[in-house]
């Protein structure tokens, strides 16, 4: 996969392409079925499949007090684009000047002009340009002027309910992780860094990594879980994680702690990411320290337990 950030690195215009379109935070299952039908139409007329997006939810420029909190970082995003198989990603600058772009100017300048796109895909729902006033119905009245061939495809349902990031974010917050997962059609990672914190896991016994965010992805609900751990995209681990406000601790204040099962290696400032398998319990406050020792000691074998039964 070649990566294009910013559309001015573009520099030598697509000839033909089937272009995919959209935000495609959390890249989930109806996410998946738009690129993955721009990849079969691009093998199809054996030209690149190319996704075009970007560098951020639309909403942090034009509805800030608004803005989502997102289900992927950069990174995770390009991956999960790379593993799906596109030919190219292009993600570009979401600034003024891409906002302020007509409907017309935006198919006429990118999709057509820069990515040579020959078909577009898109969801049904999909909207563009300035005040949004671009949608699916505006694609197939302009197709035939620009001779591109459209794809608009129905919301995927999961369950009852169409996948959606909005409903990814809901169910996470939730703390029902593996509906969030069935939605995503994939695992849900949490990434960040390793950051040294007041070390109350150390003092109990049982020492924690304090993840602190690398972008402002959406946290589950508060509580205690059965997690899977990877530092620097090394080998899976196992652990117990708390997330929330460590209420037996005067003004501990709201983190984000693994307690890393069989593992004593020093990894602050390393990258880590958690995936969330099971939800064991709400927070509680005890006490006593004492008290609290006993509960993390059942947490750690119930983490265990679990991760055994999911494999």
């Amino acid at each position: 996969m070649i990566r294009y950030d910013g559309l001015e690195t573009v520099i030598r215009p697509f000839a033909r392409s089937t272009v995919a379109i959209g935000t495609f935070d959390g890249i989930h299952l109806g996410h998946q079925a738009i690129i993955r039908t721009a990849i079969r139409d691009a093998h199809t007329h054996q030209r690149p499949s190319v996704v075009f997006t970007f560098d951020r939810h639309p909403s942090e420029l034009l509805a800030p007090d608004r803005a989502p909190d997102y289900l992927t970082t950069p990174q995770q995003r390009n991956r999960y684009m790379e593993e799906l198989g596109i030919d190219a990603l292009v993600v570009a600058t979401f600034d003024r000047a891409l906002a302020d772009l007509s409907p017309d100017n935006f198919v006429e300048r990118i999709l057509v002009g820069a990515l040579g796109a020959s078909t577009i895909v898109v969801g049904e729902n999909f909207v563009f340009g300035r005040n949004r006033s671009g949608d699916v119905r505006f694609l197939e009245v302009a197709r035939q002027r620009f001779g591109y061939a459209l794809i608009a495809l129905k919301p995927v349902v999961v369950g009852d309910a169409p996948a959606s990031s909005t409903r990814v974010r809901e169910l996470l917050r939730a703390g029902t992780l593996t509906e969030a997962e069935q939605v995503l059609g994939h695992d849900y990672w949490l990434a960040g860094t390793v950051v040294e914190g007041r070390r109350l896991g150390r003092q109990l016994g049982y020492p924690t990594a304090n993840l602190a965010l690398q972008h402002r992805q959406v946290v589950p609900r508060d509580g205690i879980y059965a997690v899977h751990a990877r530092i620097d995209d090394g080998p899976l681990l196992q652990g117990a994680c708390s997330i929330g406000n460590r209420p037996t601790i005067p003004g501990a204040g709201h983190s984000i702690e693994t307690h890393l099962l069989d593992f004593h290696e020093d990894i602050y400032g390393r990258d880590m990411e958690v995936r969330f398998v099971q939800r064991l319990r709400a927070e509680e406050k005890f006490d006593s320290l004492d008290a609290l020792r006993l509960q993390i000691a059942q947490d750690v074998e119930q983490a265990r337990a679990a991760l055994a039964q999911s494999g």
